[in-house]
């Protein structure tokens, strides 16, 4: 009886050694505004810190990020002009078509096979492209984003003069008076 032996799977690289990142507080000065400009040309924060050795780990970012009321300040309107790139990138996208070949294998009569190529328009990619970048919009500007939903009308246009408003508002803060007033009887019968 013959035993067949696996192989064993090969052994991982070692990974070349990785630049020492920034960590001073000089390098922090130098290193934030090139993180914040990179967010808002739409690209991911990781990818950001990826890219330059000289940049920060996620790990001492983000630990920044939580110190700094100004940081995350910024780091949001960063990522809101990143939204911004990502829908005109959006409308890019559907404007341009995308050619990619597919590859089907198949036999012929004699049972050989081949692959049969086509070439046509990506367009499930360019959909998935597009629908990502709309819904991360949604993610972070969700009132301009956002789907616009109505829970008051049904869809029905909702008309008052403006004198019906001013009394509506009239009565609004006159409940709101009156049960201020009420609080301090309410707590005594209790």
């Amino acid at each position: 009886m013959r035993r067949w032996a696996m192989a064993s799977p090969p052994k991982p690289k070692k990974a070349a050694p990785r630049a020492k990142r920034a960590t001073k507080a000089l390098d922090r000065e130098k290193a934030i505004p090139v993180i914040l400009a990179g967010v808002a040309a739409g690209k991911a924060l990781d990818v950001v810190l990826k890219e330059d050795p000289t940049l920060p780990s996620p790990s001492t970012f983000w630990r920044w990020h939580m110190d700094d009321v100004k940081l995350r300040d910024n780091l949001a309107r960063a990522r809101e002009m990143g939204v911004e790139v990502h829908m005109d990138e959006a409308l890019s996208i559907a404007d341009t078509p995308m050619q990619g070949q597919i590859v089907t294998r198949k036999l012929d009569k004699d049972g050989n096979e081949y692959d049969e190529v086509r070439t046509e328009d990506m367009l499930g990619h360019r959909k998935l492209m597009i629908e990502t970048r709309i819904k991360r919009a949604q993610m972070i500007a969700p009132r301009k984003y956002g789907p616009k939903l109505d829970v008051t009308s049904d869809g029905e246009r909702i008309e008052m003069e403006s004198t019906d408003v001013a009394v509506r508002l009239a009565s609004i803060f006159a409940g709101i008076e009156k049960r201020r007033a009420g609080d301090g009887d309410d707590d005594a019968a209790g």
